[in-house]
């Protein structure tokens, strides 16, 4: 699996955490939106720490069947370079950076994300979306005094007819003396999220991944 990460460009070390969490189907802001809703499944979430830097790679997989996979083994199998498998069209590869920080409670500064994507057979990615979201409470840096009750911070990167394996990236940086305390919650509400959007042989598909 290691292996698997490192070709797709990411970094794993014996500090990386590697999650495989639950997919769910969620609205978001990014046109366009799916009409057919989200399917079950999975995303694998590698996260790495450098000080108060952090980074979440985010691995979505989509079918013609819908979006997501069964088990690890899937997804190691249809990571592999040139193998295709339920009529695998495309993967997509989104990462999340932020600042975090801690006094007992874990607080983040969102900054900015990225997208690239690859395709397994021909096919018509005409759109790709995908918005990094933040909600929670509103604190100072560093003192860390809390200031208000809600805020949504939003990072959406859209791409009409990307390049197959470039890597698209849009900054939006949270004010530097302000941090956010995401709020807890269950699926669809996670407080920091990933959101994706595709059209891929005309098929718009919308889904959810959360990162906390």
């Amino acid at each position: 699996m290691v292996e698997m990460l490192e070709e797709e460009g990411i970094t794993v070390t014996a500090d990386t955490v590697i999650e495989l969490v639950p997919l769910s189907s969620a609205e978001t802001g990014i046109a366009p939106q799916s009409a057919n809703g989200g399917s079950d499944g999975n995303v694998l979430v590698i996260t790495n720490e450098d000080g108060s830097k952090v980074t979440k790679d985010t691995l979505l997989l989509v079918t013609d069947d819908g979006i997501g996979f069964a088990d690890m083994n899937e997804v190691m199998a249809r990571a592999n370079k040139g193998y295709t498998h339920r009529n695998d069209k495309v993967m997509v590869h989104a990462v999340a950076y932020y600042d975090s920080y801690s006094d007992g409670y874990l607080y983040y500064r969102p900054l900015k994300v990225n997208f690239d994507y690859k395709k397994y057979k021909e096919c018509d990615a005409s759109y790709i979306g995908v918005c990094y979201e933040c909600t929670g409470s509103v604190y100072s840096y560093p003192s860390l005094t809390y200031l208000n009750p809600t805020v949504t911070h939003s990072i959406v990167l859209e791409k009409y007819h990307p390049a197959e394996n470039k890597v698209y990236s849009k900054e939006k940086p949270y004010p530097a003396n302000l941090a956010i305390l995401p709020a807890a919650g269950s699926a669809g509400s996670a407080g920091s999220s990933l959101t994706f959007n595709l059209v891929v042989d005309g098929k718009t598909i919308d889904d959810w991944a959360p990162l906390i």
